[in-house]
């Protein structure tokens, strides 16, 4: 163990070359997934982006800011790393093959199995209405995300990032390469998983190659829909504690190209046999169902009740309009993070005046909280949880989002 003037040289030395080592790690991860997915191929992969709209330059200007920092934070723990080795308490070794190549890949295995685990239930945890608007808002700004927003963190939810391989270091024996080789995983993964176009395999059904892996889409529903998809590499703990995506696998087959269908009915059943079996079971269903039928609720019922926003940034409670009870009305009632929305506009009307018609309510106005500007919309209810919202500026530029019933969505509260 050396001594303080001695340790004070060498961290003195130490503590840039750390910094240096975690900025190029993110520039070369996340810039060069930008550079080539983004730039050089998104006319290749333009068939597999998940979203039509791209991001703009203020929010990519935001998420470098916020990398920095990140940076900034995990060179800061790396330098906590680098002062247990120096005095003897960590188990990091140089040699990979001082405890034998098995363990090397046992415990490169282990430490990205370990990381997966950490980060689910830190990051679900994060997702406490609680904890949400100090830890983990910031990240969540970027709804539709970018490489550059795998760094975008709140400086508490960095902190927790740069925790797990200092913890891990102190109780596992691992080689430097053992974690170079965690670092650059994890660093890639993280930029892959934001770049918006699905790269990942898909088999001839429509679904992902290696579903036990998280894909872009898996990760860019949680960005679109919080509540969902909390797994940063793998699927299986979204799958134990109930946690994915119910519409997951059709958005995998839709951003691919793909319409999913089931991967064994097309060998099992001829094509005519199963049109006749479908014909035969629908007939079957409206003759057991018509004498018990009731009509179908109005559209304004169907359509009342509490509603949230992609990204889970609001919440409306739709319903009649007060001053004409056919045309539709909705109640901001609740903002996730009220810093971005001014305290006089909840419990205000965000949106009011459609009126239904040839299927859809039309020709309605929808206030953005955030900047006060109002836009004329349509609503479309695809089933009794799902809406498409469109607003638009001048009938020209649009924009649609999804929002679910808020009853839908077990995994959140307010």
């Amino acid at each position: 163990m050396p001594d303080f003037q001695t340790y004070l040289s060498l961290a003195t030395e130490a503590a840039p070359s750390i910094f240096m080592s975690d900025l190029v790690r993110y520039v070369v991860g996340a810039g060069g997934v930008f550079l080539i997915v983004n730039a050089l191929l998104s006319r290749a992969l333009a068939g597999r982006r998940i979203r039509d709209h791209r991001p703009g330059f203020d929010q990519v200007r935001r998420e470098l800011i916020a990398s920095l920092r990140t940076v900034l934070i995990f060179s800061g723990v790396g330098f906590l790393i680098w002062t247990s080795l120096t005095l003897g308490i960590s188990q990091v070794y140089e040699d990979p093959a001082e405890k034998g190549w098995l363990w090397f890949w046992v415990s490169t295995a282990i430490l990205i199995i370990g990381h997966d685990a950490w980060f689910y239930w830190t990051h679900r945890v994060m997702h406490h209405p609680k904890l949400f608007r100090r830890f983990h808002s910031l990240h969540h700004r970027s709804n539709n995300p970018t490489p550059f927003t795998s760094y975008a963190f709140d400086w508490r939810e960095a902190v927790i990032n740069g925790l797990y391989l200092l913890l891990i270091g102190l109780i596992l024996p691992v080689s430097f390469l053992a974690a170079f080789i965690f670092t650059a995983h994890m660093m890639i993964r993280n930029a892959i998983g934001h770049c918006g176009y699905e790269l990942f395999p898909r088999t001839a059904s429509g679904r992902p190659l290696f579903d036990w892996m998280t894909t872009v889409t898996h990760h860019d529903l949680h960005h679109a829909e919080a509540g969902w998809n909390y797994g940063f590499y793998f699927t299986f703990w979204d799958r134990l504690m109930g946690t994915e995506h119910p519409d997951y696998h059709d958005r995998f087959a839709a951003a691919v190209r793909r319409p999913r269908k089931s991967r064994d009915a097309d060998r099992t059943v001829e094509p005519a046999a199963l049109g006749l079996v479908a014909l035969i079971s629908l007939i079957a269903a409206g003759v057991a169902v018509a004498p018990v039928a009731e009509a179908d609720p109005a559209p304004i019922e169907q359509i009342g009740g509490e509603w949230a926003s992609e990204g889970y940034g609001v919440v409306v409670q739709m319903g009649p309009c007060a001053e004409n009870t056919d045309t539709l009305c909705g109640e901001l009632v609740w903002a996730w993070d009220p810093a971005d929305v001014p305290v006089e506009v909840i419990g205000a009307p965000m949106l009011w005046g459609f009126s239904f018609r040839d299927g859809a309510w039309r020709e309605g106005r929808l206030l953005n909280p955030e900047d006060g500007r109002v836009y004329r919309g349509s609503i479309t209810q695809r089933s009794n949880d799902l809406l498409d919202l469109q607003g638009c500026a001048a009938r020209i530029f649009c924009q649609t989002q999804t929002w679910r019933r808020l009853s839908s969505l077990p995994h959140i509260g307010h």
